[in-house]
This record gives C-alpha cells, sequence and structure tokens, in this order.
C-alpha cells in the first residue's frame, strides 16, 4: 500500500496512463484542476503504464502551473493481473481500477479515465460521498447496456438499466476493503474469464446491489444528448472518437482539442504540426473519407488505422474550426 497522506481534506484522484494516452492525461488533469475552486485540496495520483522520466515531469508541471499539489506516481506491478486477465486491446490498464482498495489507504477516490474534459468541480462529485455504497458513477451508453446480454447467464436478476460506466467512478475504498472486493473479483474471472468490457463488467456485476447512480452530466458519453449540457465529457476513448459515423457530434469534440492546444500545448508545436502536414491537413479536410473505406487499405493495421483517424480529425478540425494554427 502507499503511505497514507498527511492531510485528510484532501481529494484523492486516481488517473492511469502509458505514453500514447499521455495528451489525454493532461487534459483531463488540467481540466479538473481549472474547473475547481478548491485546487490545493486535488491529489493526482498517477499510474503509470510506461510513462517515462520526461512525461512525468510535464505532468509535475502543469499540475504546479495550474495550483494543484505534486502529483504521487505508482508504477504498478503488472505481472499478476497480465497472469490473471486477458488483455483488452492491447493493454492491462483497464483492470487497475479493481486493485484500487488494496493499493490506496485512503476512504475514498474518483477515478477518471483519461479520455474525459471536466467542466466542473472535482470537488462537487467528491461532495456527493455515500457510506451505504462502494459505488458511485452514471448509467453507460443505453446501446451498451442493452447488449449487455451476458448477464442473463452471469446473473438472471441483473437489472440493465442500472448498468454503469465505469469511466467515471466515486469509489469507496473502504468499503470495497471492507467487504472484499478484489478476491470477488477474481472469483468472477476464474469464474466465467475475462468478460468483454473487462472490469466495467466485472464491477457491475459484483457491486450490483452496492452501488449508486448519479446523475448523467458526470459522466456524458460520446455521442448522447445529454454532452450538450455535461459538467464532464467522456469521449470513450481517445481513438473511437474520430468515427467518422459520429459526424454529427464532432462539434463535441472541439472543446477537448481546443483545451488540448489553448490550455496544454499553449501554441502549436511546429515539430508536431509543421508546414508539410499543416498543408496535408488543409488537403485532407477537402475530403474526409469514411472508416471503411480506410479500412479497405490499412484493415490489416488496425493501429494504423487509428491514427489515420486522428490525423484526419485534426484536418477536419483545420478546416472548419473557428481557430487556426
Amino acid at each position: 500500500m502507499i503511505k497514507q497522506a498527511a492531510r485528510t481534506d484532501l481529494v484523492h484522484i486516481a488517473l492511469a496512463a502509458n505514453h500514447r494516452y499521455l495528451p489525454g492525461l493532461l487534459v483531463t488533469m488540467v481540466s479538473m484542476i481549472r474547473s475547481s475552486s478548491q485546487k490545493d485540496r486535488l491529489q493526482f495520483h498517477i499510474l503509470s503504464e510506461g510513462l517515462s522520466e520526461n512525461d512525468k515531469k510535464q505532468v509535475s508541471a502543469f499540475a504546479a502551473e495550474y495550483g494543484a499539489s505534486p502529483p504521487e506516481y505508482y508504477e504498478p506491478d503488472m505481472a499478476p493481473i497480465r497472469a490473471r486477465f486477458t488483455a483488452y486491446k492491447n493493454s492491462h490498464a483497464a483492470f487497475l481500477r479493481l486493485f484500487l482498495c488494496d493499493v490506496f489507504p485512503c476512504d475514498w477516490m474518483i477515478y477518471s479515465d483519461v479520455d474525459t474534459l471536466w467542466l466542473r468541480d472535482p470537488c462537487e462529485l467528491w461532495s456527493t460521498r455515500d457510506n451505504s455504497v462502494s459505488l458511485l458513477w452514471c448509467r453507460d451508453l443505453p446501446s451498451i447496456c442493452n447488449g449487455v446480454h451476458m448477464y442473463s447467464k452471469w446473473n438472471p436478476d441483473f437489472d440493465e438499466s442500472r448498468y454503469a460506466c465505469s469511466g467515471v467512478v466515486l469509489m469507496n475504498l473502504k468499503r470495497l476493503r471492507e467487504t472484499n472486493f478484489v478476491a470477488k473479483a477474481v472469483d468472477f474471472v476464474n469464474k466465467w474469464g475475462t468478460p468483454f468490457f473487462v472490469d466495467q463488467d466485472i464491477l457491475n456485476y459484483v457491486c450490483r446491489d452496492d452501488a449508486k447512480l448519479l446523475p448523467q452530466h458526470w459522466d456524458c458519453m460520446m455521442p448522447t444528448k445529454e454532452a450538450v449540457n455535461g459538467l464532464v465529457y467522456h469521449f470513450n476513448g481517445i481513438g473511437s472518437m474520430f468515427n467518422s459515423s459520429f459526424s454529427g457530434w464532432r462539434p463535441l469534440y472541439y472543446p477537448w482539442f481546443r483545451f488540448y492546444y489553448d490550455f496544454i500545448l499553449k501554441e502549436p508545436d511546429k515539430q508536431v504540426c509543421g508546414i508539410f502536414k499543416r498543408t496535408m491537413f488543409w488537403a485532407l479536410g477537402l475530403f474526409y473519407p469514411p472508416v471503411w473505406l480506410i479500412k479497405i487499405f490499412l484493415g490489416w493495421k488496425p493501429f494504423l488505422v487509428d491514427n489515420i483517424q486522428r490525423q484526419l480529425f485534426f484536418a477536419w478540425l483545420w478546416r472548419r474550426g473557428k481557430w487556426r494554427w
């Protein structure tokens, strides 16, 4: 376990990322700090799955610049997780949520995915803590909830209308320890294997009668109509947010990138986006190929498809956004 912090008024926040998700980590953390009226209360616990020392220095520098306490870094031992769980999208980091109560001695913790943009004070979410339950979170997308058919086998009495998303969750770590949550999660996997939605399915199953739903604005997933008035935008994966089938919702993605460029990069990084790439953005912005067309040529390279979709979306923004490099 990590050493208990001396202050008792801290809002403990866990964020997990590797180098690829460094931009998301920065946006999530800085947006939380900027939205808070009590910045010095925010204590970030960064679960690093391969962040470099330079990455950590950058994260710490932004935390200091915007007024938060220095982040604490934790390098989880992924070996036991890799041995027990099947990877999800080539990463085992999704399982870290299951072990937070064993890692951190604090009573409560906010866990947030790093594909979120916070427009409301995390301290306000912190104030909703309820000691009678282990988790406070929001319903998942209806399309996902209606498709959770495996629960008919795991638990025929499971109420799909209460199926929740683990992207933003207020966790009662003390109660999770008291109820032997980790052992129950391991028992679930031993019996049923690794579920499709990994930790989220496990949390929903084990805590099905020990969780409370929050107002949806604390986890507005994209694309949903609730996102228009959201307090926390959840883009459901920095990669999947570029799916061209969601073209009507691209204006809602704009705040994430505007935040990234205005507050994170401050000004364009010419090494990241020089004159050649900007020219390509301008040209590609004229023609936005659908995902199926990209996959025809590059379907055998899913990682490359994902990156090309990102670049095309930057092109779309550059052509149509209200700002310019």
